[in-house]
């Protein structure tokens, strides 16, 4: 298996020392750039991890656009992401993160339907949605060509 370090360039800057002590600098290309302009191309699977909840709709589109533009027919993008469920109470932790992205950063936290249209508009379709069963109520969302 091999990947991609994907960040700003002054976040990538000090990946190369980490990735060679764990061993596997030797697998691991890092590249710096910007995710509202371009991805790298052609990844069989785009990985973003609490990502999109720092973002508006329009730009965790792009985002996300950006990812379906750059891989092939058969890849996919997992998001991994606070979800807010329909029973409010229990999204407490969820809903707390929410209004923190919400005055900080301009994003916020979505429920599933939230984020299928998220992914249809940006040319990918909702896959599985498995939850991940933690206090912080995360899921991971499956996105492919649509």
């Amino acid at each position: 298996m091999r990947g991609v370090l994907f960040d700003q360039p002054e976040v990538v800057e000090g990946a190369s020392t980490v990735l060679a002590a764990a061993g596997v600098s030797d697998r691991c290309q890092i590249v710096g750039g910007d995710f509202f302009a371009e991805v790298p191309q052609g990844g069989d699977l785009y990985f973003l991890r609490q990502i999109i909840h720092d973002w508006d709709d329009e730009r965790a589109t792009l985002i996300l656009a950006n990812c379906r533009r750059a891989m092939p027919s058969t890849g996919k993008v997992l998001v991994v992401e606070g979800v807010i469920s329909e029973d409010y109470q229990q999204s407490l932790p969820v809903l707390q993160l929410d209004l923190e992205m919400l005055v900080n950063y301009g994003g916020l936290q979505r429920t599933e339907d939230e984020y299928r249209a998220l992914f249809a508009a940006a040319r990918l379709q909702l896959g599985k949605v498995i939850p991940l069963n933690d206090p912080g109520q995360f899921s991971i969302f499956e996105a492919l060509p649509a």
